[in-house]
């Protein structure tokens, strides 16, 4: 073999192990590729998924917190309610104060503990009838009462407060209920009104 054909040879070698080398390059480029495409495939999908469960989270929050504040505002709604009726409740007190109330009168003195009262704090209308009932106490004109007694024994020691806004005070919280379902119904339209009536035959 002379010296052309031996470079030919080891040319035509070389040119075979070159195109071998980028064969196996351009498969293991594939392959690159291709992982690399089933790795971005994955990584999106667990970003759609992670995605997907912070959405849900923050839609469990946001209602969450939306109940929390419709509760705080039924709250608030209810606890102002509840003010204006006990408002317009001692506000009517007054109105107890009928024809029959010297009787009430007396039947609130008569439900006192027999005590010598040292002081008894009435309506300055009912200071006469005061004077009637403790002959001997001193009989305070107080104009924060509307009815009934504040009476006092032993220097102070013993106070008994048998007036209507005590009375009031003490059923208050067993009125309450009552009184804020029918203030409900009367925020009502009149269709809801008479649904809670309606029987089915």
């Amino acid at each position: 073999m002379g010296s052309r054909e031996l470079i030919e040879s080891l040319r035509k070698a070389a040119d075979e192990k070159i195109q071998a080398i980028q064969q196996d390059a351009e498969t293991e480029t594939r392959k690159i590729k291709a992982e690399a495409v089933r790795r971005k495939d994955e990584l999106r999908q667990d970003y759609a998924r992670v995605q997907s469960a912070e959405a849900e989270e923050y839609g469990r929050a946001r209602l969450a917190e939306a109940n929390s504040r419709a509760r705080a505002l039924r709250l608030a709604a209810e606890q102002a309610l509840a003010q204006r009726l006990q408002a317009a409740a001692r506000s009517s007190l007054h109105s107890l104060r009928g024809t029959g109330y010297p009787g009430i009168f007396a039947a609130l003195a008569q439900e006192l503990p027999p005590l010598a009262w040292d002081s008894v704090r009435v309506n300055p209308e009912d200071v006469g009838l005061a004077k009637k009932q403790f002959p001997n106490a001193e009989i305070v004109a107080d104009e924060e009462i509307s009815g009934g007694m504040d009476a006092a024994a032993e220097g102070g020691r013993v106070r008994v407060v048998n007036t209507f806004e005590k009375r009031l005070e003490r059923m208050w919280m067993h009125m309450l209920p009552a009184l804020m379902t029918d203030a409900g119904e009367q925020d009502q339209p009149p269709s809801e009104k008479g649904k809670k009536h309606e029987t089915t035959e």
